[in-house]
């Protein structure tokens, strides 16, 4: 895919829009050299968007870059009506590199010009000749020792420099239509990438927050926003294999809980609400993730689950039926057509644990700590499971059953023992 497109001579980028802030940063650091040089500053104006679908290769997550079409409005300086159109380095190995300045281009033959200069006529080695393009139509290849001279005894200084600045403007451009383009800054990532890693780091190695991993010391499990961040912005042998023997590879629940954790975070309003939602609702708003913000954009998850709990327990005390223990403790027992209600896991120092709430046919509560991840369980699904009744409890006020050695399934037939004869 082309990143420029020419639209009434004037350059036309694709930008990821996650790139935007940084490359602006740059410009703005740029035009203060522009001023410098006498000419005005450049300013970048949106002029389209669309969106383009990618796939991480690691974890094979989909994920949406929300792209933007730039154009580059500024002066292009004349000088007694020639006008700089690009720049010729001759390289060692016998060929030009034409590096034309944003939205111009020159006649192929500059691609294998050689090194002469039509303001002295002299031919000698030189390292970049300029080519000039004048109102009239001509064309010039001028030396930078002559161009002060050619163009009527200008700033030599003013002219390179002004050419300097329209060729690293336009190698800048070039560089921030690369989607992992860092603007000589932060690393950025795609919002949509980053929380759907979370959603599966959560999945498969429980939550752990920035402030629970710091507590635990720099030899207890790193926290979930930090790995999340590595396997989105590292290829590197370590990172492969942490996805493969983690097994972090994407599920459609993964994708279905990232929307719905996106959506919940960008609904939260600027006033009336606390300042950490707040901020998620500003962090979740934007096109990308940073390292400053992937820990409160990954907290976005958690939250929501938290925000689904809460809505499950309000329905549970809106039953006209409140739910009852059932079963007779020590005993392994059978439940059929249980509904999977919710599944939270939890990083721990001894591994991975999940708080699995199931809900029966009659409406009674049950719930399991699973040690380690229970990937045969989804959220909502209506299945037959086995367990030994290991306590009954409540959690506030609600009356539940505590279960052990859940596994999928009616209980087994117990064999019966033969009789000698």
């Amino acid at each position: 895919m082309s990143n420029t497109q020419d639209t009434d001579e004037r350059p036309v980028y694709e930008i990821p829009a996650h790139n935007l802030l940084m490359l602006q940063n740059k410009l703005d650091e740029m035009n203060r050299r522009a001023v410098k040089l006498g000419c005005e500053p450049t300013v970048l104006k949106i002029v389209g968007e669309f969106d383009v679908e990618r796939k991480r290769e690691g974890t094979g997550i989909k994920y949406t870059v929300h792209y933007l079409k730039v154009e580059v409005a500024g002066q292009t300086p004349k000088l007694n009506g020639w006008q700089l159109m690009a720049a010729i380095e001759m390289l060692p190995s016998g060929e030009n590199l034409v590096r034309c300045v944003p939205g111009k281009t020159v006649p192929e033959s500059y691609r294998t010009t050689d090194t002469h200069c039509d303001h002295c006529h002299t031919e000698r080695f030189r390292k970049e000749v300029f080519v000039l393009n004048h109102d009239d139509g001509r064309w010039a290849q001028v030396g930078r020792s002559c161009i002060a001279d050619f163009l009527g005894h200008v700033s030599v200084e003013n002219i390179c420099g002004r050419a300097a600045w329209d060729l690293d403007l336009a190698e800048e451009l070039g560089e921030a239509s690369d989607e992992s383009y860092s603007g000589r800054g932060e690393t950025v990532v795609a919002i949509t990438e980053f929380v759907a890693a979370t959603a599966i780091c959560i999945r498969r190695l429980g939550w752990l927050s920035r402030t629970k991993a710091a507590e635990m010391g720099e030899f207890g499990p790193p926290s979930t926003s930090g790995v999340a961040w590595q396997i989105c912005t590292s290829n590197d042998s370590h990172t492969k294999r942490l996805i493969d023997e983690s097994s972090l590879f994407v599920e459609k629940r993964d994708i279905e809980l990232a929307e719905e954790s996106l959506a919940w975070g960008r609904s939260h309003p600027t006033t009336g609400v606390a300042d950490y939602l707040y901020n998620l609702g500003v962090a979740c708003r934007l096109d990308y993730v940073t390292w400053k913000t992937c820990g409160l954009v990954a907290s976005v998850v958690a939250a929501y689950l938290r925000e689904k709990e809460r809505i499950g327990e309000m329905g549970l005390k809106a039953k006209k039926k409140p739910s009852e223990h059932v079963g007779v403790v020590g005993e392994r027992q059978g439940f059929a057509a249980v509904t999977v209600k919710s599944l939270r896991s939890f990083e721990s120092p001894f591994g991975v644990k999940t708080l699995c709430r199931f809900e029966t046919v009659e409406g009674d509560t049950l719930v399991w700590w699973c040690s380690g991840n229970c990937d045969w369980l989804e959220e909502d699904k209506v299945l037959d499971i086995t367990g030994t009744i290991k306590k009954h409890g409540e959690y506030k006020g609600w009356l539940q059953t505590e279960l052990s050695r859940v596994a999928a399934g009616s209980p087994k037939a117990k064999k019966t023992k033969k009789v000698k004869a």
